[in-house]
């Protein structure tokens, strides 16, 4: 009885260090590779009763295999999605706090988490929603995957932990295809781990 959260694989945004957001950026050669490999060490350790995907189209296409090799449908839950950053989505990330320090975490703290660029979402709201979709999947029976992103991981494993959202957001990661397991009592069993590579 556990939740699986997996970060999606490796896309051509991330190796050239731009914001994704809800752009429809499918993965990389390399993301690719990433998903079939875990999606085989998951089907190795786990009897997985269903994988649930941010409806990205990232998220889906690591999902893809890993629901294959687990003999499941996949299925599609919007809450689990990266922030929404609006108009700052493919801005490259090395400059941005030089560039908008208002949304720096580490400078501007709370401040930051409150506020919405235009036409996004804070990243209070987007902890609203993941921690709704975390706890609705803890309630299901079995062992759930679900294929996430970087933040919304963070915010989980924040909140397990009883971190306030900037230290959730700015101390704890989450690599591309790793693996971050909740047990069905919400504890942190493993997080962040790549070690089927």
């Amino acid at each position: 009885m556990s939740t699986l959260f997996v970060r999606h694989g490796t896309t051509e945004w991330n190796e050239a260090a731009r914001i994704q957001g809800w752009a429809p950026v499918g993965l990389s050669d390399r993301g690719r590779e990433e998903a079939e490999a875990v999606a085989d060490d998951l089907a190795g350790r786990h009897a997985i009763d269903a994988v649930v995907a941010s409806d990205l189209a990232r998220t889906v296409e690591t999902a893809e295999p890993i629901a294959a090799a687990a003999g499941v449908e996949l299925e599609t839950d919007p809450r689990l999605r990266e922030r929404d950053f609006g108009v700052f989505q493919g801005l490259p990330s090395g400059d941005f706090f030089e560039r908008f320090p208002d949304f720096d975490l580490l400078e501007s703290g709370r401040a930051a988490a409150e506020r919405a660029p235009e036409s996004g979402e804070s990243w209070l709201a987007v902890r609203d929603r993941v921690l709704d979709a975390a706890a609705d999947l803890r309630a299901r029976e079995g062992t759930v995957v679900a294929v996430t992103h970087v933040n919304p991981i963070r915010l989980v494993v924040g909140e397990r932990r009883d971190l306030p959202v900037v230290r959730s957001l700015t101390e704890l990661s989450a690599d591309n295809c790793s693996v971050t397991e909740v047990d069905g009592g919400g504890a942190v069993v493993r997080a962040n781990d790549r070690s089927y590579k």
